[in-house]
């Protein structure tokens, strides 16, 4: 994949976190990016365990707390700075890293 926008900065403010669905040869591909404190990541939109998507509500991410992300369908608890299970059904697997950068106020894929 080519680097390309993703979206605003500003487009995290509401719940911490965004969903895009790229194209990928013709198939949807879903990721999401993250903002934690003034870090960026960008993680696959899928639970190691099941392959399902996180979330259930758009762009719903994270825990109550706002500290882990969480998967919606099973509760497994997942470090942000490194997409690791710390709990749940897939606890020690880890969320597939996807690349992505800021450029001002953009992000983008790398």
């Amino acid at each position: 994949m080519a680097p390309r926008a993703l979206c605003r900065l500003s487009d995290l403010d509401a719940t911490g976190a965004k969903e895009i669905v790229l194209d990928k040869d013709g198939a949807r591909f879903p990721i999401f990016v993250v903002k934690f404190g003034a870090v960026i990541r960008g993680y696959v939109n899928s639970c190691p365990h099941a392959r399902l998507p996180l979330n259930w509500n758009e762009d719903a991410f994270f825990d109550v707390s706002r500290t882990y992300l969480i998967c919606a369908n099973h509760g497994a608890h997942f470090e942000v700075m490194t997409g690791k299970c710390l709990r749940g059904p897939c606890k020690g697997q880890a969320l597939a890293p996807f690349p992505v950068s800021l450029d001002g106020e953009t992000i983008v894929t790398l």
